[in-house]
């Protein structure tokens, strides 16, 4: 399945010619890497309070792997690395997205709320990957925003 971003290439010698000749290609988000302050306290959002799975958690514990990770589904997860274990090419992320099913976002808000995570900005019809969706953002223990979305009906998941 072929699909436009609608941007120009940026013209750079040889290079441009040779990606102008490319078909474009879409991949899937294989993961996000953070760098941590608190990485017990970013397991227990992201898996406590979010419902993520974790992985390698106890034999991050046992200091068997450098860090611990959270499925967001079969396909991306999110790994935590220890801020004393980033090296200098962790850098800051405007915001990261993780698209939940209707029932799961409401679910998911809800215990946000009891546990005293607010949005941080209004609740928006945005476009996004699939289309337009809801969003609402927030904030994780670390500072990071979390943007929770999902898309109404199958009609509005297809961009």
């Amino acid at each position: 399945m072929a699909f436009s971003t609608g941007f120009a290439p940026r013209v750079r010698g040889k290079v441009a010619v040779r990606a102008a000749q490319r078909k474009e290609i879409v991949g899937e988000l294989d993961h996000i890497a953070l760098a941590c302050k608190d990485v017990d306290g970013m397991v227990k959002f992201y898996s406590g309070l979010l419902g993520f799975p974790t992985i390698n958690l106890e034999k991050f514990k046992e200091g068997a792997v450098p860090f611990p990770s959270v499925r967001i589904n079969q396909g991306s997860i999110i790994d935590f690395f220890p801020l004393e274990e980033a090296t200098a090419s962790f850098q800051q992320v405007s915001h990261f997205c993780i698209r939940l099913e209707e029932n799961d976002y409401v679910s998911v808000k809800e215990v946000l709320s009891e546990n005293g995570y607010e949005p941080t900005r209004k609740e928006s019809r945005l476009s996004g990957a699939r289309g337009t969706g809801i969003a609402q953002y927030y904030k994780d223990p670390e500072d990071n925003t979390v943007e929770l979305r999902f898309y109404e009906s199958a009609s509005s998941s297809t961009a």
